[in-house]
C-alpha cells in the first residue's frame, strides 16, 4: 500500500504522466478533447481513411465475401484493427489499477473493522 500511496502523489502533483490520450482542445470549450493519431504521412493518413471508407460501405451493402473475391478485407480490417489499438488507454490502465487496489484496499480495512 505504501507504493500506491507515492503512485497517488505522482497523479496528484504530475497528472499528465498518467493522462496522455486525451489532448484538451484548443477551442473556447473545456469540455472538448482531441485524440492523437500517429500516421506515417499524408499517403498514409489518406490510405486509413479509405479503408474506413471501403469497410463502412461494405459492412453497409452486406456484401458477403466469397475465397474468390478480389476485394482486399485484410486490409480494411487491419486498417480498422491499427486505429483502434491506437484508441486504446494503455496509459490510463495504470492509473486505473491503482485506484481499484487502493478501493479494494479500504474495503477489507472496513471489513475488519
Amino acid at each position: 500500500m505504501g507504493n500506491d500511496k507515492i503512485k497517488l502523489n505522482e497523479l496528484i502533483e504530475n497528472p499528465e504522466q498518467y493522462f496522455v490520450l486525451l489532448k484538451p482542445s484548443l477551442e473556447a470549450r473545456d469540455d472538448n478533447h482531441t485524440i492523437e493519431l500517429k500516421v506515417e504521412g499524408y499517403r498514409d493518413l489518406f490510405c486509413i481513411l479509405s479503408d474506413l471508407l471501403q469497410t463502412t460501405r461494405l459492412a453497409l451493402d452486406g456484401i458477403e465475401l466469397s475465397t474468390g473475391s478480389t476485394v482486399n478485407i485484410e486490409r480494411y480490417i487491419g486498417s480498422l484493427l491499427r486505429i483502434i489499438e491506437m484508441l486504446i488507454p494503455l496509459e490510463e490502465a495504470e492509473l486505473l489499477d491503482i485506484l481499484y487496489r487502493k478501493h479494494l484496499n479500504e474495503n477489507n480495512n472496513n471489513a475488519s473493522n
